[in-house]
């Protein structure tokens, strides 16, 4: 059972039934490589994350950085301006796990065994845990006006967000699903379409408190520029091994420092 001071952070429909009930979402996930649960966070429990933060924002730690779509080291056999090499670019303010209480709404909702079952049904996984570094396993992303994040392959194979607060105008989620690999190899050639705009992806219309759950490692996906306003999207990070570390430079890019 859902514990107590949970019960009234979620919306109306996510109840003991619902987490208990993973893998009836499965093969829409498989299928859309998307699913999202709207009004996974009711209106009082949005108001607890909006203020947890906002009181934390001050923290944050203002990152910029540039990378290819594979996340990857600069590929030599390829051209500079290939889609195998061409670069991408990011920037944004985060607050990492060590920042966030331990009592938040936030960190319960990740320790939770309830919704921690929910995510091992869904996702067909038979563990997952967090982080063995202090900063990573829940992270704040806030994206204030020009803030974006670029075209990339996820190294997950799964990415689990929430929508905190939602920006007036930009900040849109765009995906292609499922389209990384044809035949068994890299689709360079779709890749370089879609860098070269010649093809427009699906574009998802997230609500403040919804649940988005992607496959991050096949889809190439963005989130275009936030034009008025601020987005802030919590991003909640499990390993299906125990003992695992973000990369020390991933640490660095964007919390500043490695422990």
């Amino acid at each position: 059972m859902l514990d107590p001071d949970l019960k009234f952070v979620f919306g109306d429909s996510y109840s003991d039934e619902f987490f208990s009930n993973g893998t009836k979402y499965r093969e829409t996930l498989n299928k859309e490589g998307i699913l999202i649960f709207n009004s996974f966070i009711g209106n009082n429990g949005l108001k607890a994350l909006q203020n947890e933060a906002n009181e934390l924002k001050e923290y944050s730690y203002k990152s910029s950085s540039e990378y290819n779509v594979y996340i990857s080291e600069h590929d030599h056999s390829f051209t500079k301006d290939s889609p195998r090499n061409r670069i991408m670019s990011t920037s944004k303010k985060c607050i990492p796990n060590d920042l966030i209480p331990k009592k938040s709404v936030l960190q319960k909702i990740y320790d939770s065994t309830v919704v921690r079952s929910f995510f091992l049904d869904l996702l067909n996984k038979e563990e997952l845990h967090p982080y063995q570094d202090p900063l990573s396993s829940i992270n704040i992303n806030y994206y204030d006006e020009g803030d974006a994040l670029g075209w990339h392959f996820d190294n997950s194979d799964y990415t689990i967000t929430l929508l905190v607060k939602n920006c007036a105008e930009g900040g849109v989620y765009e995906f292609f699903n499922d389209m990384r690999y044809k035949e068994g190899d890299e689709d360079y050639g779709f890749v370089e379409k879609i860098l070269d705009e010649k093809i427009k992806g699906t574009k998802v219309e997230s609500l403040e408190g919804d649940l988005m759950i992607f496959k991050g490692n096949k889809s190439i996906h963005r989130v275009t520029a936030v034009e008025k306003g601020e987005r802030i999207l919590v991003t909640f990070n499990y390993n299906e091994n125990k003992g695992v570390f973000l990369s020390e430079q991933s640490r660095k890019t964007f919390f500043g420092r490695i422990k």
